[in-house]
């Protein structure tokens, strides 16, 4: 049977302790009179009880401790893993970008035969020499 229409959730709000305790009088006074909330009652009481043979045991003080300390191991590893790896491709990208930075700047700065110059006037000559060179001739030293 299902509880009745009218005390239905308020019957439900005892059965869960959410009723104060002047409705709890004048619901366990309905029960008395009620079949079907009484059925209701025991119903859900059942299977209350069932799903409490389905929960697990509590964990116990010591277990609960183990299982903390081998969680933490294995973050702790897993940290050190992580580190690890970003240390190696940090110092990779960082040799990477010497390595291109180094080539990019030798190319610019070392090629043989251009013009060198340390004042303005200096690269104002410079200048006059790479814009009178023909298009077509390469460098003296770069064979």
């Amino acid at each position: 049977m299902e509880a009745c229409s009218k005390w239905g959730s308020r019957v439900s709000a005892w059965f869960d302790g959410e009723a104060s305790e002047m409705e709890s009088k004048e619901i366990r006074a309905h029960l008395r009179d009620c079949a079907g909330c009484r059925a209701a009652v025991s119903n859900w009481g059942s299977q209350r009880d069932l799903f409490a043979e389905l929960q697990p045991e509590a964990v116990s003080g010591e277990g609960l401790e183990r299982m903390t300390r081998r969680f933490e191991s294995g973050l702790a590893a897993e940290v050190h893993g992580m580190s690890t790896a970003l240390r190696v491709w940090t110092t990779a990208a960082a040799i990477l970008v010497l390595v291109l930075a180094g080539s990019f700047v030798a190319e610019r700065v070392f090629v043989p035969g251009e013009a060198m110059a340390a004042t303005p006037r200096d690269i104002d000559k410079a200048v006059e020499q790479i814009l009178e060179r023909p298009l077509s001739v390469r460098p003296a030293n770069s064979q």
